[in-house]
């Protein structure tokens, strides 16, 4: 598949739920095999998760999310908010290859709250140049636009350390690329909060290097709660707004709430930039309810939006806010997400 169709794969939703592709296809496995890869467990004795982690020959080997915190599983009694979303998928990132729908490549065999943060420097490298791309490392610039989806061999990934506990793991990533003058380090943990059903995402980046760091990076939040989004509803602390509008058949937007009225099909895709947030950390608050179980989760940071994308296919449902980054050499930036997890009759 190229690049051009594999993002239109998934943009038009042409990943379904995990039951569909159960013959075999060479170069592909079932969704389940993911599995085998290495993993720990991690509990609190309320909630429990899945981490695997980075590495040569790991799960995550693409080009787009970041390396660190792949986290399947997240259960709350006996509800799976993180299961998968595809039938198959390719682990190795050089893998360009055409698969039938349901399949995904290296790029997107993610599930949870998996991150991505956009490149740094594509457009200065020139081509044959060498760019960031923060939670991977340095890639060399092939292609006259970014390609988020891109197969492509990893120049840079600096130096790694996995760490994880009864309750948590803990991800660092030591980047120094003198040859485009990019460096940084990187820690990321993942904890589930004693005795609650809440798990953080807490994250501190330093630029180590000779150059600034501008980027943004999304949390995906892949969500399986309700597969077909028909019952999901999602509020917010503001009036959202859409800046493309959503199939009034499935989708409403009613003041600081979104609600679905009706399976997605297979094959559709609903997706828009929203708008109404303002430059407040407490705009970084959203609750997503399956209104048919009572399942849902709530989302935090501490940071504000700066910007929110909502995706969502039959096999899963996305809410993607945005935190901005700006650092030059010798700066910081530290962000947490807070995850609250809830069942029926109880509040988030």
């Amino acid at each position: 598949m190229n690049r051009a169709a594999l993002a239109a794969a998934l943009l038009m939703g042409a990943c379904f739920t995990a039951s569909a592709q159960t013959d075999s296809v060479p170069g592909t496995q079932p969704a389940a095999e993911i599995e085998n890869f290495p993993h720990v467990d991690i509990s609190n004795g309320v909630l429990s998760a899945r981490i695997f982690p980075p590495g040569k020959g790991e799960l995550n080997q693409g080009a787009r999310f970041d390396h660190a915190g792949v986290v399947f599983h997240i259960t709350y009694k006996g509800q799976d908010f993180s299961s998968y979303w595809f039938d198959r998928f390719v682990t190795d990132p050089l893998d360009n290859g055409k698969y039938p729908p349901a399949t995904e490549h290296a790029c997107c065999n993610m599930g949870g709250p998996v991150e991505e943060f956009s490149q740094v420097g594509f457009d200065e490298a020139g081509m044959g140049g060498r760019f960031l791309k923060p939670g991977i490392g340095i890639y060399k610039r092939i292609n006259d636009k970014y390609d988020q989806f891109s197969n492509q061999p990893l120049l840079n990934e600096g130096k790694r350390t996995f760490k994880s506990t009864k309750t948590g793991a803990r991800f660092t990533q030591d980047l120094n690329d003198p040859e485009s003058g990019y460096g940084y380090r990187y820690a990321k943990s993942v904890q589930l909060v004693p005795g609650k059903p809440q798990m953080t995402i807490s994250h501190v980046l330093t630029n180590t290097g000779k150059k600034d760091i501008v980027t943004e990076v999304f949390c995906h939040n892949f969500l399986t709660i309700d597969p077909g989004s028909a019952n999901l509803v999602i509020t917010a602390p503001f009036q959202w707004s859409a800046v493309e509008p959503f199939q009034p058949e499935l989708v409403k937007l009613d003041g600081n709430t979104i609600r679905y009225l009706a399976p997605i099909p297979k094959g559709v895709t609903t997706q828009s930039l929203l708008t109404g947030f303002g430059d407040k950390a407490s705009d970084y608050d959203f609750t997503i309810t399956d209104t048919k179980t009572g399942f849902g989760q709530r989302i935090r940071a501490d940071a504000p939006p700066s910007k929110i994308n909502m995706w969502s296919i039959s096999a899963t449902y996305s809410l993607e806010p945005y935190v901005a980054i700006s650092l030059k050499p010798g700066e910081t930036k530290r962000w947490t997400y807070t995850y609250d997890f809830f069942g029926p009759g109880e509040k988030p």
